[in-house]
């Protein structure tokens, strides 16, 4: 699979990509290659060595993290555009998580040597991959605090605005067993709250897609500003 034009504007649509100077994301760009993963396949494992820099061009990627035995924490579910894998880019350090795709998943991958080589002549791609972990952390730190002290409604409006970030209007290709993943709750409840929006218009539900029709209201139950 070739990273065509129409691909390149898809990571270019990314806020952390966009804003890289172009002699950067050029660089980036003509060392990745695309590669294609089935439902389930794993990019990486937890404990893992760094295999490189990834980009998602079609699909998700769940990070996924297991605080105990037999317990599964969804981290992050990243849709088009999305990049991860820096933290161990950065510091040669084991993956703290699996990154695991889910659907037919297409990605762009900077390899690790491939990485190392472009940052001796242009060190300041360290501080790119800086500001992409640091925006990740902000989002993990962001998240943890919706589920300690968020109500359920706030939770999964945040959980829909999320998800809507990565693939802007388009109805959102998200399974509900993914999405309850990323609430915390049971499929069972976050179905319930689901058909409480449908019923006062704030989204339409259709088999693994949901559609966002006030995306307003949605922002309002999570106590941020429209406009």
């Amino acid at each position: 699979m070739m990273l065509t034009p129409a691909r390149t504007a898809l990571m270019l649509q990314n806020s952390w990509f966009g804003a890289i100077p172009s002699p950067r994301r050029a660089a980036l760009l003509g060392a990745a290659t695309v590669v294609t993963k089935t439902n389930g396949a794993r990019v990486y494992a937890t404990g893992d060595p760094p295999n490189g820099l990834w980009g998602v061009v079609e699909g998700r990627v769940r990070l996924l993290d297991y605080p105990v035995a037999g317990a599964e924490v969804l981290v992050q579910s990243l849709g088009r555009g999305a990049w991860f894998g820096e933290l161990s880019t950065l510091d040669g350090g084991p993956r703290p998580q699996d990154a695991v795709a889910f659907g037919r998943t297409a990605l762009l991958h900077v390899p690790h040597a491939a990485y190392q080589r472009l940052a001796e002549d242009l060190p300041a791609l360290h501080h790119d991959l800086a500001v992409l972990a640091c925006a990740h952390q902000r989002a993990a730190l962001a998240f943890i605090g919706q589920r300690v002290v968020q109500a359920l409604p706030a939770r999964v409006a945040a959980a829909l605005l999320g998800v809507a970030q990565d693939v802007g209007r388009a109805p959102l290709a998200i399974r509900q067993a993914e999405l309850a993943l990323m609430v915390g709750v049971s499929r069972q409840t976050l179905n319930r709250q689901l058909k409480a929006f449908e019923g006062g218009g704030l989204i339409r539900t259709r088999y693994a897609r949901i559609e966002i029709l006030d995306a307003d209201a949605l922002r309002r139950l999570t106590g941020a500003e429209t406009v």
